[in-house]
């Protein structure tokens, strides 16, 4: 009776354990083009999480850069959807009221800095858990620099333009390459110039002409790059085989450079970029955003996944390994304190160092006011194109912005 007794007492517990792992939920998490450079970290994220949560089983998918989006819109489509997906904050804002869900109930906010929820912030409510975020420094080449009789030194952006000229003065090389492949509403933004007043475009005034004619002139006299398409790899190539003597990038970018070109990056060393918008705005601020597109039925699991993947482990440890930022209050400092972090004679971490300290000012440069149903990828393919003919010299820049709001204000009154 009592190997029988053992016996069913044994099955019974057998039998409840394959129920519990039925019964638990299966939830899966989309990345955004990080494998495979990333996929150590995640295997850890995954592992740790499925080790300290029981009902939950956690699984991990890579998404390159181009299917992200449309795997998004079909998965809501189609009614089968992911709990969460990674996307840059302006995607998020763009995508939220057709096809995101709020997080605001299940979202820990006081693990976020107050600029990581602004920027997950669409028309007052949450529609992202804050992750990883670019802050820029300013990366230069120190021989160029020391040519020049430059001071790695600036305050405002009239000194990197000054600094820029006396560099294409002394080498012959431009100064600077500026970032014009990322438009100009970011420039607008950056300096405190607003593109909307009165449900209206209106970025044609005195000052946002002075400010392009500023890009312009120096764009004729090649003390910046001379490309209006300069992207990111083509400006790692640029800057480690010599070509200009400064750019504005995270330490992401830096570690880069040391891939492309290890002479380079020995002389290479990083600054701070000026604050702008009189010191409120960092810049180069480029953030990401857990995202939970519509038709997710268990938001409690949602919820309890969000916060972890985000949380202060996981992006302390995302932080050390792709000399990113954290969107958490104590991450960047934790992950400052590694001594692996901590040599700051190495470019790439000292890129880390400094711009953890202005992190709390980093936003992601969006616009936010446009009227509903805006198209704002068309609105900003028509300021950036009339723009760019400015700068190039093809037409005067107040022409170029009165013609670029009028063309704003000609759809908001469709």
């Amino acid at each position: 009776m009592n190997f029988k007794r053992s016996v069913l007492v044994g099955a019974a517990l057998f039998a409840a354990s394959v129920v519990t792992a039925q019964a638990a939920t299966k939830v899966e998490f989309w990345s955004h083009s990080l494998a495979p450079t990333y996929d150590a970290y995640h295997k850890e994220v995954v592992a740790k999480f499925n080790s300290l949560n029981n009902g939950i089983v956690l699984t991990q998918k890579d998404l390159g850069w181009g299917a992200m989006k449309p795997a998004i819109v079909a998965a809501v489509a189609e009614g089968n959807v992911p709990a969460l997906a990674l996307v840059p904050t302006d995607w998020m804002n763009e995508m939220s009221g057709k096809l995101l869900t709020p997080v605001d109930g299940i979202i820990n906010k006081a693990q976020y800095t107050n600029a990581a929820l602004s920027n997950a912030t669409v028309d007052g409510k949450i529609y992202g858990f804050p992750s990883y975020q670019v802050t820029a420094v300013m990366v230069f080449n120190k021989d160029m620099l020391a040519k020049a009789g430059v001071k790695p030194e600036f305050k405002s952006l009239d000194d990197v333009f000054a600094a820029a000229k006396k560099i294409k003065a002394t080498t012959g090389k431009p100064g600077w390459a500026s970032k014009l492949q990322d438009g100009f509403t970011g420039w607008f933004m950056f300096e405190g110039l607003p593109l909307m007043a009165n449900g209206k475009a209106a970025f044609n005034s005195p000052k946002h002409v002075a400010l392009v004619q500023k890009f312009a002139d120096a764009y004729k006299e090649g003390t910046i790059v001379k490309d209006v398409n300069l992207d990111f790899d083509k400006q790692i190539a640029g800057f480690a085989n010599g070509n200009f003597a400064m750019f504005a990038e995270g330490g992401h970018a830096v570690k880069k450079i040391k891939d492309a070109n290890p002479a380079a990056y020995k002389a290479a060393d990083v600054t701070s970029f000026p604050l702008g918008d009189n010191g409120k705005l960092a810049f180069g601020g480029w953030t990401t955003m857990y995202v939970v597109p519509k038709g997710q039925k268990d938001m409690k699991s949602v919820g309890v996944v969000g916060n972890f993947i985000t949380g202060e482990w996981a992006q302390e440890q995302f932080a050390k390994a792709s000399y990113t930022f954290a969107s958490t209050k104590l991450a960047n400092a934790a992950a400052s304190k590694d001594p692996a972090l901590n040599d700051m004679t190495d470019p790439g971490k000292k890129a880390f160092k400094m711009g953890g300290m202005v992190i709390d000012k980093t936003r992601h440069f969006m616009v936010k006011d446009l009227p509903a149903g805006a198209d704002e990828a068309a609105l900003t393919k028509v300021m950036n194109d009339k723009i760019d003919a400015a700068i190039q010299g093809r037409i005067p820049a107040k022409q170029a912005l009165d013609e670029a709001v009028a063309a704003w204000n000609a759809q908001f009154a469709k």
